[in-house]
C-alpha cells in the first residue's frame, strides 16, 4: 500500500529529526573549565556575636517578612506595601524577566530549528541561451513551485551552546538573587526611614514636655518680677530658653516631614498627603540571632549574585575556547516540487536532502585568542568582586554589632546623665524659690535636661536604625536550622 504524500514528508522529517538528535548525544565533549565555588577567608565567628544573640527559646527571624521582628503594626503594612509597588522592585522584575527570556532563547540552540520555506516562481529562459543546442534549441518558460521543510541543526560537539546556555542560567540567577537584594535594599530603607521618624516622634515628646516646664518657669519668673522679687533679666532668660526650645521643635518637625516623603516615595507614592501618625512609644530593639560567618555566604543576596556572575563568566571561557574548533551543522530538506501546482503533492515530486557541513577556523589574526583572553579576565575579574562582597559582608556586619554594643552601654549612661540632671534641675528650682542661687542655676540645670533627654531619645533611635542594617548586613529573613 503506497503511503500518502503527507506521511512520506513526515517521515522524512521524523528521520532527519532522530538524526539530529543522535547526533546531539553523541556530543559529549565540552571545553572549557567548570564551575567550582570560590575560595574565600571565612572567620570563624564574629568578634561582637556576644552581643546579638538571642537568648534561649527566642524567635528566629521570619523567612520572609523580616521586619515582623519588631512587632509594629504601622511598620509591617508598610513593608507589606512597599514589596507590592515599591517601583525599585518593579524594575528589577522586569530585569529577571529579561534574563529568563534570553535563558530561552539560548536554550533554543539544542534543538533543531524546522523553517518552512514556500517558493513560487515563474522563468523565462533564451533560446541563445549556453547548452541550449545540446537540449531542445528553444526558448523556454517554465513555473517551478516548491513546498519544502528545512532543518538546521548545529552539533554541538565541543560544548558551545551548552556553556552558552549554562552562562545565560547562571546570569539569570544572579539577577534574581540581584532582585532579591534590590527587594531587600527597599525594605531596610523603609524601616530606617520609619524608625528614623519615630526617633523624631520621641524627641518631640521631650521637647514639649520641656516646652510645659519652661513655660511654667516663665509664669514663675513674671510673677515673682510683677511682685518685685525678681528682675525683667529673669523673665527675658526664661522666655529665652522657651524660644530657643520652640525653634528646634521646628527643625525636628522638618526632618519628621522628610522621612514621610521618602517612605512615601518607597512605597510607589507621591508625597503630597501622605502622613504616618505620631507614636512616640516604641519596643526596645529585638534581639537578632546571627549565627556565623559562614552563613553569609547562603544568606545575603549579593554574595549569591557575585557568586552566580563567577559561574556565568566560567562558562563564557568554555564558549571562547570552543571558537578554536569546527562547527559542524547538519541540514536538511524534505518537500514537495513541482511545475504545475496542482500535482505538487504527487509522490513523483517529493524531495529530500541532507548535509552535514564543517566551518574551522584557519587564520584569525589573534581573534580567537584576544576572545579566551577576554574571557579569562573577565573570570579573575569575577573572583575579585566575589571575594570583594564577601568581605564588605563580614566588615558591615561587624560594625553594626559593635555600634549595637557600644550603643547598649551608652544607652544605660546616658539614661543615668538623664537622672542626674533631673535631680540638679529640682536642686536648682527648689534653691531658686528659697532665694539661695541665681535664676541662672535653673537655666542651666533645665538645658542639660532637654539636652540629655533628647540625646537618650536620639541614642534608642540609633539603637533600632543598627538594628535594622545588621538584619540587612546579615540577608534579611532567614529561618534557624
Amino acid at each position: 500500500m503506497q503511503s500518502s504524500p503527507s506521511t512520506m514528508i513526515y517521515r522524512r522529517i521524523a528521520a532527519l529529526s532522530v538524526l539530529a538528535g543522535v547526533s546531539f548525544l553523541l556530543s559529549a565533549c565540552r571545553v572549557g573549565p567548570n564551575y567550582r565555588p570560590p575560595a574565600v577567608p571565612v572567620p570563624p565567628s564574629f568578634s561582637g556575636d556576644g552581643v546579638a544573640q538571642p537568648a534561649a527559646g527566642s524567635a528566629s527571624i521570619g523567612a520572609g517578612e523580616w521586619w515582623k521582628v519588631f512587632q509594629d503594626p504601622q511598620l509591617d503594612a508598610l513593608e507589606r506595601e512597599t514589596d507590592a509597588a515599591n517601583t525599585d522592585i518593579k524594575v528589577a522584575v522586569t530585569r529577571v524577566d529579561q534574563a529568563a527570556a534570553l535563558t530561552g532563547y539560548s536554550r533554543s540552540y539544542l534543538f533543531p530549528t524546522v523553517t518552512a520555506e514556500p517558493s513560487a516562481n515563474r522563468t523565462r529562459e533564451a533560446k541563445d541561451r549556453p547548452n541550449n543546442g545540446a537540449t531542445s534549441g528553444r526558448a523556454a518558460t517554465y513555473n517551478d513551485f516548491q513546498l519544502p521543510l528545512v532543518l538546521n541543526y548545529e552539533i554541538d560537539a565541543w560544548g558551545r551552546v551548552r556553556r552558552t546556555v549554562e552562562a545565560a542560567r547562571a546570569s539569570q540567577q544572579a539577577t534574581e538573587d540581584d532582585f532579591r537584594f534590590v527587594r531587600l535594599t527597599a525594605e531596610a530603607n523603609v524601616a530606617i526611614d520609619f524608625y528614623q521618624l519615630r526617633e523624631n516622634d520621641q524627641e518631640l515628646r521631650v521637647l514639649d514636655q520641656m516646652m510645659l516646664d519652661l513655660q511654667q518657669a516663665l509664669d514663675l519668673t513674671t510673677n515673682l518680677f510683677k511682685h518685685g522679687l525678681g528682675s525683667d533679666l529673669q523673665v527675658a532668660q526664661a522666655k529665652t530658653l522657651l524660644d530657643q526650645t520652640n525653634a528646634s521643635k521646628q527643625t525636628l518637625l522638618i526632618s519628621r516631614a522628610q522621612s514621610e516623603h521618602a517612605i512615601a516615595v518607597l512605597l510607589g507614592r507621591t508625597a503630597e498627603g501622605f502622613t504616618i501618625p505620631l507614636q512616640p512609644d516604641t519596643l526596645p530593639p529585638p534581639t537578632i540571632p546571627i549565627g556565623l560567618p559562614a552563613d553569609l555566604l547562603q544568606r545575603r543576596p549579593d554574595v549569591l549574585e557575585a557568586d552566580r556572575n563567577v559561574a556565568a563568566a566560567t562558562a563564557q571561557i568554555g564558549v571562547a575556547k570552543a571558537a578554536y574548533f569546527p562547527r559542524l551543522s547538519l541540514t536538511g530538506l524534505a518537500g514537495f516540487e513541482s511545475s504545475n501546482s496542482s500535482s505538487i503533492l504527487a509522490w513523483q515530486n517529493s524531495i529530500a536532502s541532507l548535509t552535514a557541513s564543517a566551518v574551522a577556523p584557519v587564520f584569525t589574526a589573534g581573534r580567537l585568542h584576544a576572545g579566551v583572553q577576554q574571557a579569562t579576565a573577565a573570570y579573575q575579574g569575577s573572583l575579585a568582586q566575589y571575594e570583594k562582597t564577601v568581605l564588605t559582608s563580614y566588615k558591615e556586619v561587624e560594625d553594626q554589632l559593635t555600634a549595637l554594643q557600644y550603643l547598649a552601654t551608652q544607652s544605660q549612661l546616658q539614661g543615668q546623665a538623664v537622672a542626674d540632671a533631673l535631680r540638679s534641675e529640682k536642686l536648682a528650682t527648689d534653691r531658686f524659690k528659697a532665694g539661695l542661687v541665681n535664676y541662672l542655676d535653673v537655666i542651666t540645670a533645665q538645658q542639660a535636661v532637654l539636652f540629655n533627654q533628647r540625646t537618650a531619645t536620639q541614642i534608642s533611635g540609633q539603637r533600632m536604625l543598627a538594628t535594622v542594617v545588621l538584619i540587612k548586613a546579615l540577608g534579611g529573613g532567614w529561618t534557624r536550622s
